[in-house]
């Protein structure tokens, strides 16, 4: 494969043309330390075989911190840490870079303490966030580049094979390169010559600082995807200009707005950015990373056989599995854990000041202290419930040695994942669900499907430890018309139940309701969702919501707050809205209320197996939440029997 093969940046020979690009993690110290924590999620990507590990945004000064937690690299007495980090990853034979980082206008005011700045004013500056950005003088100006240039002189004692320049996501050198943000009148502003020019001084400084021969890897905006943004064919321009200052290779993404982010969703067609990629590197004789929703080395050999790109870029893809590059040389692919591209764990956890975890791969962030090891004791295992907290409890299980025995009431695996991929856009999710049963069969797990479990099966199977994962399911209303024929839960709609005529009306207006109303619009229905509170997807990250709520609009689906139901009709359902009665009509009527935990089992295992000590719940049959917390539980308690 050609995803194996090595290339060179400048002159730094890379062993394959995997890269993980830089992430923002929350695994650093407050005071810009690198942290245990960080180097044993860096070394585990690393020991899984990717090529070129970008450590994730490290900031060329305190002022410039995006994030609290964020690491620093603006004094030498980073470098101690810093080495280490760079020695960690070296060791397997990866190429250790280091992005470096300002994020000029964005600063968290929280993070630095200090007013943010960047290359004009900046009005749009959210209200609360401290005092708003000011506009960057000359002087200091220079002063950044000579920051710049500092940072990767640190970078460089430190180990770091190379450093990346970040041009991209809206922060400081992007704010100078895009419209949106620059417009100065000096020679910093105005056209695309003179906005190129704080990053071409940024890369001449790290070549004067760090050695001419030392590469610099600049990470750019190809489209911002707004009116009066940058577009591509700026960026074929700002790529020639950047070669020609010096950058040794062009990683390829785009500026945050309303219409796009740099960590596309699930919703976005996989490779979504690889044509702005292409389009890049027509006009430079530099190696070119592409990035975006790579979802599976295939995808990326395919890529590289069509020459868009030279390089490719899978950051979430080896948050979810650091051993993907080892797995795909060998062959392995239905053992990769796939990424659902959910964000849950990742950037929706960092956004609100968290450290990273993963839906698919709880152990992230903990790879040191919940490594995978022999049970010291083996048991016999009963697990009951096969979605995915039961799923991921037993394989975690099995492979510590215990014997497993797993129990689910339907007839098939995947409990509520079965349903969650069926409205539109989320179809990747049943890779999950696939497997996590193709690992539950390679083990040998003893599966029992259709069994309800109840005393007899519990004699028969004589387990040591019973683990509940008996999940949740759908609030049924104690409202008038709630048991009408014309009434449905959501899972019914979604597990292919026909609905009645051509208007439905979704009540609750979660994710579950909403995109239950993308399923039904999207087979022709008109759709009215309504919700009882004063806003909706309340459950949902701002950005996914963002994005759902937009394409809820384009299929024109109602959306209804502060409806609170009274009654079901044949015609409809009454509401009542601030007091006053409202109508809305439809011949179908979905319910999604929220859900309630199936603990039926749990209250009757005193009766069924007194003797039992060892009984241990999990996932939503503690309470409804997500599937980051179930396969979470699942994965830890696993661990600990």
């Amino acid at each position: 494969m050609k995803l194996f093969e090595p290339i060179k940046i400048g002159r730094l020979k890379i062993k394959n043309r995997i890269v993980m690009p830089a992430m923002f993690s929350g695994f650093g110290s407050e005071d810009g330390q690198v942290t245990e924590r960080m180097i044993k999620y860096y070394e585990e990507r690393a020991k899984g075989g990717a090529g070129l590990i970008i450590v994730e945004d490290t900031t060329i000064e305190r002022r410039g911190r995006g994030f609290p937690l964020q690491p620093l690299i603006d004094n030498d007495r980073f470098i101690p840490g810093l080495s280490k980090l760079a020695r960690a990853i070296q060791k397997y034979g990866a190429r250790a870079a280091i992005q470096l980082h300002h994020a000029g206008v964005k600063a968290s005011a929280k993070a630095s303490q200090i007013q943010p700045v960047g290359p004009s004013e900046y009005s749009a500056y959210p209200v609360g966030m401290g005092p708003p950005p000011r506009a960057l003088t000359v002087e200091e100006i220079h002063d950044l580049v000579l920051a710049f240039g500092d940072a990767a002189r640190r970078a460089k004692d430190a180990g770091f094979d190379a450093v990346e320049i970040h041009g991209t996501h809206s922060y400081i050198v992007d704010q100078f390169m895009s419209p949106r943000f620059n417009h100065r009148t000096d020679v910093y502003g105005g056209n695309i010559e003179n906005r190129a020019r704080f990053a071409c001084e940024i890369i001449e400084c790290v070549k004067q600082k760090a050695g001419k021969i030392f590469p610099v890897i600049f990470r750019m905006t190809a489209d911002d995807y707004v009116v009066g943004g940058t577009t591509l064919e700026d960026a074929r321009v700002y790529a020639r200009i950047l070669s020609k200052s010096g950058a040794d290779c062009l990683h390829v993404s785009v500026g945050i707005s309303d219409k796009m982010v740099s960590t596309p969703p699930m919703s976005f067609p996989r490779g979504c950015f690889v044509p702005l990629a292409q389009g890049v590197k027509e006009v430079v004789n530099v190696p070119v990373i592409a990035v975006g929703r790579i979802d599976d080395p295939i995808f990326g050999e395919q890529i590289l056989a069509e020459e868009k790109a030279d390089l490719i870029a899978m950051g979430r893809s080896l948050i979810a599995d650091p051993f993907l590059p080892l797995k795909a040389e060998k062959g392995e692919f239905e053992d990769i854990v796939p990424c659902i591209y959910c964000n849950q764990g990742c950037i929706s956890r960092v956004t609100n000041g968290l450290p990273m975890t993963c839906l698919v791969n709880p152990i992230v962030g903990k790879e040191l202290e919940l490594q995978m090891k022999p049970a010291t004791s083996l048991k016999k295992v009963l697990i009951v419930g096969g979605g995915p907290a039961g799923l991921r409890a037993a394989i975690d299980a099995r492979e510590r040695g215990h014997d497993v025995v797993l129990a689910e009431k339907e007839r098939r695996l995947g409990g509520q994942l079965n349903y969650a991929w069926k409205p539109p856009g989320k179809e990747i999710i049943g890779k999950l669900i696939n497997y996590l049963c193709k690992q539950a069969e390679k083990l040998k797990i003893s599966i029992h499907l259709g069994k309800e479990v109840n005393k007899e099966f519990i004699q028969e199977i004589e387990p040591d430890i019973i683990i509940l994962a008996t999940g949740a399911k759908l609030i049924v209303p104690e409202i008038p018309g709630a048991a009408g024929k014309n009434v449905f839960l959501a899972t019914e709609i979604l597990g292919g139940k026909e609905p009645l005529g051509k208007k439905t009306i979704v009540i609750g207006g979660g994710q579950t309701g909403l995109e239950t109303g993308d399923f039904l619009a999207e087979s022709g229905q008109e759709v009215t969702v309504l919700e009882m509170l004063s806003d909706v997807a309340r459950d949902m990250s701002p950005r996914d919501k963002m994005f759902l709520m937009k394409k809820l609009s384009e299929k024109n689906i109602g959306v209804f707050e502060n409806r609170k139901v009274k009654e079901i009709t044949n015609e409809g359902v009454i509401v009542d809205h601030f007091g006053k009665q409202e109508e809305f009509i439809g011949e179908t009527v979905v319910l999604a209320m929220g859900l309630k935990s199936e603990r039926n089992l749990l209250e009757k295992l005193k009766e069924i197996a007194p003797s039992l000590e060892d009984v241990y719940v999990i996932g939503d049959c503690i309470e409804p939440r997500t599937a980051l917390e179930a396969i979470c539980e699942g994965a830890l308690i696993a661990r600990v029997i």
